[in-house]
């Protein structure tokens, strides 16, 4: 029987990450993952203005990762960085009928949020849970019209369809919330490279999206949590019995690990790589640090799977 594949491609300054999965029963199992290394003038993540230095380079490189993978597919689900585009949770007690009214509403709640020289922009947004005020809880993400127009367009050209496009940090999390046992109220916190991101979630929904692009650098990410978390803080007592997860794809943790612990007072469970527990992983030629690195690669595939199923 045919099984179809599902392509998830997780982008960053550092180069490509790519993963192909497939549905076996109520399971699934990776069909093959590869990875790809930019040189350091080919893509400079912005807000503002397209990202890709190099077309012709990052056209080359798209196909070489994933034309191996593909077979036959086409169409492909993609993680950017985070510092591409702008989330926002927001709490609105505006009802809405449908997709389209929530989003005119969102775009009025965003109006004063966003920046002002953000003029051109496109706007998404999901549901995430309803308060018991009877406010819904939304996450909204917004990227700039030409910056997203780029990675559609040189992807076209490649030869590939961005059926799904999001950011690596809220893909983390879809990686390992069905495969590790986090919790009800927990923070994870992700460390890919320069990419910062932390996520607090209590009864298991989002509370807290912070993103920051880091140096590799343990005491800045001390400083950066400590930055995030003030306001947190003081308006959240249930903190001190919320877990704390680390996923990093740094070859050295162990510092990192101590700067985390630090920066929460109190121990820090460091994440297997969400890739061990799936079948075919160990048909995978890559080193223990690219397989956490291809984290945000599965669970973006893993959403179309999703989108595709509903």
């Amino acid at each position: 029987m045919f099984r179809r594949n599902y392509l998830g491609l997780d982008v960053s300054r550092e180069g490509l990450r790519a993963i192909t999965v497939r549905r076996r029963g109520s399971r699934v199992e990776i069909c093959g993952g590869r990875t790809m290394t930019f040189g350091d003038d080919l893509l400079q993540p912005s807000v503002l203005e397209p990202n890709i230095r190099q077309p012709d380079k990052f056209v080359e490189s798209v196909r070489e990762v994933l034309e191996p993978l593909a077979k036959r597919e086409k169409r492909v689900a993609v993680a950017l960085p985070d510092s591409v585009g702008h989330l926002y949770l927001l709490s609105i007690d505006t009802p809405f009928k449908n997709h389209a009214e929530g989003l005119e509403i969102v775009r009025w709640q965003l109006k004063e949020l966003l920046p002002p020289q953000l003029k051109n922009y496109t706007l998404d947004y999901q549901v995430i849970g309803n308060r018991d005020s009877g406010e819904r809880h939304v996450l909204a993400s917004v990227m700039a019209v030409d910056v997203l127009r780029q990675y559609e367009e040189l992807l076209s050209v490649a030869g590939f369809s961005a059926a799904l496009i999001d950011f690596h940090a809220l893909n983390l999390y879809d990686a390992y919330h069905s495969r590790v046992e986090l919790g009800n109220d927990f923070f994870l916190v992700g460390v890919d490279d320069d990419q910062l991101c932390l996520l607090a979630f209590e009864n298991r929904q989002l509370d807290l999206c912070r993103t920051k692009t880091v140096t590799r650098d343990p005491e800045r990410i001390f400083q950066e949590i400590n930055r995030s978390m003030v306001a947190y803080r003081s308006s959240h007592g249930s903190m001190s019995r919320m877990k704390i997860h680390l996923h990093s794809n740094w070859s050295d943790t162990d510092e990192l690990l101590q700067a985390v612990q630090s920066s929460f007072d109190r121990p820090v469970e460091l994440l297997p790589s969400p890739l061990q527990q799936l079948g075919g992983a160990q048909k995978l030629n890559i080193t223990a640090a690219d397989s956490f690195s291809m984290a945000a690669a599965l669970g973006v595939a893993e959403r179309m799977i999703q989108r595709v199923s509903q």
